[in-house]
This record gives C-alpha cells, structure tokens and sequence, in this order.
C-alpha cells in the first residue's frame, strides 16, 4: 500500500511516498481502510524538528484518519467491519490503511463527510476540552480568539457563542475568514494584519480589556493579545507553535499587578476519561447543528508537500486532509 513517510526533519524534502506493507490491527485494534487523513500544525512542526516524533525513523505520518472499518483485530466488541469511524491512528494515518484504537474510535456523525470527520478527532476535541477544563469561561465574559479560522479556532468561535459568551472576539488574516467567523457567531471579527488591530479590540471591550486570551499564536499578536487582558483576566496557551518559547519576566510582573493568570493545555496530555466523556457532548453539538465542521482543503497523498505549503503560508481554512 502507498503510504508518506518521514525519513528526517529537514524540512519537507523529508517527506517521501513510498510502498510498504498493510498493517495488521493488535488486539483491540481495528484496520481502517482510510477516506482522508487529517493534518495537524503540529506534523509540519515535527518535520521542521520542532516537535517530537512519535517513534523512531522513518515512520508513516499522520495522527488521525477517517474510513471504513476492514477488519477486526481480537477483543474488539465496539465495532463491526463495515463501520464508518473516524480515530487516533496508531500506525500513521497517512496510508491507504491504518490501525487504530478500537475504544477511541468515535462514529462519523450523520451527514459528515470522511475529510470533515477528521476536524473531530483532534481540533473539534481540543477546542472542546480546552474551553471546559483550561478556560471555562463564563457568559458574561468576552473571549479573545487567535487564529479563528484556522482548525481549532472554528471550533472555538462556534462552543463560545454555543456557551451563550456575551462578547466573542475572534482573529483572522483575511476577508474570506473574517466573512466566515462572522457568520458563525463572532460579535467582533478583526483583522490581525492591520495596524490598528490592537485599539479595535480595546474598543469592542469597552477599553476593560479582554477577560479570556486563547492564545494559539506567540510573536508580535501573542505579546500584544497578553496585554489585552482585563484586570483578573486569564490567559489559555496551547498548540504546537508556543511550545518551546520561553515566559519573559514582563508578563510575569503583569500577571502580578493585574491579578491575571495563565494556563498551559496540551490536549495529548489529558486523561483518557477527560477525552472519552467529552466526545458525546461535542457530537451532540455537531448532530444539532449548533457546531459546522470544516474540511475545505483536499490534496492527494502524493501532493502532501504542496498541504503543507498551504498550512505554512496560511492559505487554509480549517482541516486540511490527505485522501488515499
């Protein structure tokens, strides 16, 4: 079967089509004959070697894939061949096939197309995760949200509004996105790349400030959404992109004064429980219609590099997937 592997981390020379042999599912595992794999930020930054790889080179990449069940392998009750589900994969969704865990399989909601299922396992779940256990926040707050359109934050801007948040403010860096942000329930859509971005927030605040900064971005944006915090404001920092940066002392000594806090997420390091009793409420949301997945982006598994590209130079609006 085709497959893309990583053969290094010098960039996306490194990522190589190859022909290896169909994987066997383990016990409790099952075989996904594979529609579409999604594409995390998280892999590009593991290409560049900026994130840790999962196992040793070379490997087949990708997180997440979404199919058809082909087989089962032993104590797997859950499912039965023939199944449409989306999952973690655990042998490299970026295949004609992969393995997954038959207990962390979720079913691909009525409606929902195989490249739209894989917003679910990863993006839709960490957004979701990540405003009930990080930021909890509260109606009569306002939300400041980077990225917005990009995989996480759709789901961010549309569990804010789902949430009844009284202020939703999101960021994008184009028309298109900002149009589409909008129309999902943003009160306030701005666009980062303009100069005055910053008094634009001040203002959809009333100049109080912002009591909760999803900071998916560092840099420039991530520094000046920090200072945007109201007084006793919190800030949640996640994603790949902010990983390895350092804390400087001047947002220590603001977090002092202001009576601010700050909270790291990292979805892969929640409980297995925390992630199995949020997948019902999240499919609820999205079987309601209340929450739109996204998967406007396709490429072939040989044009992998050219996904990548995309991501990189934010082409993108949410998930972007490979289809066998």
């Amino acid at each position: 079967m085709k497959a893309v592997q990583l053969s290094g981390f010098g960039g996306l020379e490194s990522l190589k089509l190859v022909e290896i042999d169909r994987p066997t599912p383990s016990k409790n595992e099952v075989l996904i004959q594979v529609k579409a794999a999604g594409i995390n930020f998280a892999e590009l930054e593991m290409v560049r070697g900026r994130y840790p790889a999962p196992r040793p080179l070379p490997f087949t990449m990708g997180f997440e894939a979404s199919g058809i069940v082909a087989d089962l392998g032993s104590g797997v009750t859950n499912l039965k061949v023939g199944d449409r589900i989306t999952s973690i994969a655990s042998s490299g969704g970026y295949a004609d096939y992969a393995t997954a865990d038959a207990r962390m399989a979720i079913p691909i909601p009525h409606g929902v197309t195989f490249a739209e299922a894989n917003a679910i396992t990863i993006q839709g779940l960490s957004a979701y995760t990540l405003m009930k256990f990080a930021a909890k926040p509260q109606p009569d707050e306002s939300v400041l949200i980077q990225a917005a359109a990009g995989g996480v934050g759709l789901f961010l801007v549309q569990l804010a509004k789902s949430m009844g948040i009284r202020k939703v403010i999101a960021l994008a860096g184009s028309k298109e996105k900002l149009d589409l942000v909008k129309s999902l329930g943003a009160d306030f859509a701005i666009n980062y790349t303009e100069q005055n971005w910053v008094a634009q927030v001040e203002q959809a605040t009333g100049d109080r400030g912002v009591d909760v900064v999803l900071e998916a971005n560092s840099g420039d944006i991530g520094d000046k959404s920090f200072k945007l915090m109201a007084p006793f404001g919190r800030a949640v920092i996640y994603g790949a992109k902010n990983a390895h940066d350092s804390f400087p002392t001047e947002k220590v000594r603001q977090l002092i004064l202001k009576n601010q806090s700050v909270t790291g997420f990292n979805f892969p390091s929640l409980r297995p429980e925390q992630i199995r009793e949020s997948v019902p409420a999240l499919l609820e949301l999205i079987n309601s219609g209340r929450v739109k997945v996204f998967a406007n982006h396709t490429f072939g598994l040989a044009d992998v590099r050219r996904a990548f590209e995309a991501i990189s130079n934010r082409q993108t609006i949410g998930k972007v997937v490979l289809t066998p």
